[in-house]
């Protein structure tokens, strides 16, 4: 038996090898390069010498690969055909800017359209929890977190390095993943008071998202509360909430923006509330910024 197997042995290997050299680097169809489209942009403030008036330069650099055109839409009504346009927003805002490329070859991975959402507009507060040194010294300075169930648990910092950026933001569980104990949060974290004395029409907006791999535990529910007289838990009054849809893509931010005006000529502290949920996974948060401006 051994003999025979031997034999065999030495029958296969030089097959194998005829096999491989049939299928040589020249036998393989390496596929045609995809388009990308892709952009940056810088954002210039000017003031008009004569009037006072500021206006934005905003500068773009067009990124895409193996496009043969270029179309902008610069959400303010004007359009271009530049590879690298600047375009000039008289108005403050917040525009969609897309970018549409036409490709080298009709291939189903092409990406040929960008977008970015352009904010142009007058900050008056904003956290995006970008400090690394969050990590040992949490939260940032003048916020205030309050463990309202005492349970030990609360909002906490994190971050990922992606491929192109390393994203920042703040979390909340309701299951602990190292003891895979169940968790009923009702966790609070506070801003510093923000001044709205000299403010109008204002608009705060955030970035949420569910971290859970099962749709069937991302329905994490929260509070966005306002108080005009401290951060004790009763001088806040609720302006939303929300309680996670299951069909939230894991991990995809979704933007929430809300109408704070009621509260113009208010010193204001923002709270949000993780609360009403237990047993799912977390709830994540980023880039809180409340800004003049309206919806």
């Amino acid at each position: 038996m051994k003999t025979l197997l031997k034999i065999m042995s030495l029958l296969i290997v030089p097959a194998l090898i005829v096999g491989l050299n049939a299928c040589s680097d020249d036998d393989l169809e390496v596929p045609a390069p995809s388009t990308q489209a892709a952009f940056d942009y810088t954002v210039e403030v000017k003031t008009d010498d004569d009037t006072g008036e500021i206006h934005y330069e905003v500068s773009f650099e067009n990124k895409s690969l193996h496009a043969v055109s270029h179309h902008w839409d610069f959400g303010n009504g004007n359009t271009s055909d530049e590879k690298h346009p600047v375009e000039v927003y008289e108005a403050d805002g917040v525009y969609e800017v897309t970018l549409t490329v036409e490709p080298e070859k009709e291939l189903h991975y092409n990406k040929l359209e960008a977008s970015e959402r352009l904010s142009l507009v007058s900050t008056i507060f904003r956290e995006r929890f970008d400090d690394p040194a969050l990590e040992e010294d949490f939260p940032p300075e003048g916020w205030t977190l309050i463990d309202l169930n005492g349970d030990g648990n609360n909002w906490y910092w994190d971050s990922f390095e992606g491929d192109d950026e390393t994203e920042y933001y703040i979390l909340s569980d309701s299951w602990d993943q190292s003891t895979g104990d169940v968790l009923e949060p009702d966790n609070w974290i506070i801003t510093p008071p923000i001044d709205l004395t000299e403010h109008g029409e204002t608009v705060l907006e955030f970035y949420v998202t569910p971290r859970a791999n099962d749709p069937d535990f991302r329905t994490e529910k929260y509070s966005v509360l306002v108080s005009t007289t401290g951060t004790e838990v009763d001088d806040f009054e609720t302006i939303y909430s929300e309680r996670l849809d299951p069909e939230m893509e894991n991990w995809v931010w979704a933007l929430r923006s809300l109408d704070l005006s009621e509260f113009a000529g208010e010193e204001i502290h923002v709270a949000f509330r993780h609360h009403d949920s237990t047993d799912l996974w977390s709830i994540v948060l980023t880039d809180i910024h409340l800004f003049a401006g309206s919806l």
